[in-house]
């Protein structure tokens, strides 16, 4: 004979015991996969340039508040600068949670990525550089962002952005082939849910 106890809403009790029902754990409710389009080379970019962009939405329609988290996991990055020229890439995101969320563009500061090379000549004078060129390969990242918590009937925004800029001193030599190139590849962001206690 089993006894079965009187649980709260997110427990479960039966014959086997008692546990946590499935809605209690972390369940995606939305996700997105981002692809670059600006990937290979890049010219002169004093200003970033947008290479991935993309959002996740949800409205929650249960009736418990839920703490979201959104991962954001990002492909390998990989740089090539030549000398003296500086490449970088920018990870970025802004979200809002509300009735009616709408997230600002992201700013870019959160993250970056990138190196500059520069043979120690105090001369960028394009007859005068001499070669050298950086290859700079970054690893796969992830990152997760606490939303905080939705209250039901309530929404939330989530943007990204991947950007690449090339600040500093831009010059292009004249006796060998200049070779600057940025590569993005892949942002995959995936919104994860579960219910809070007030």
């Amino acid at each position: 004979m089993s006894l079965k106890l009187c649980v709260a809403e997110y427990m479960i009790s039966d014959s086997h015991g008692t546990g946590m029902r499935r809605g209690w754990f972390p369940r995606i409710v939305d996700e997105a996969f981002l692809t670059s389009d600006k990937d290979g080379e890049i010219d002169r970019a004093p200003d970033p340039v947008t290479m991935i962009e993309g959002d996740l939405s949800w409205f929650n329609a249960t009736g418990d508040a839920q703490r979201v988290t959104v991962h954001i996991k990002r492909s390998s990055r990989t740089i090539v600068a030549q000398n003296p020229a500086t490449v970088v890439i920018h990870d970025a995101w802004s979200f809002d949670v509300g009735e009616s969320p709408s997230a600002e563009y992201p700013t870019i500061t959160q993250d970056v990525f990138g190196g500059r090379f520069q043979v120690d000549r105090a001369s960028v004078a394009r007859d005068r550089l001499q070669y050298a060129r950086l290859f700079l390969e970054g690893d796969v990242r992830q990152t997760y962002v606490d939303l905080g918590v939705v209250e039901p009937m309530q929404a939330m925004h989530f943007r990204y952005l991947a950007a690449v800029q090339t600040p500093g001193v831009w010059t292009e030599a004249t006796e060998f082939d200049v070779r600057n190139e940025a590569h993005a590849r892949w942002t995959r962001l995936v919104a994860l849910a579960s219910p809070v206690e007030h």
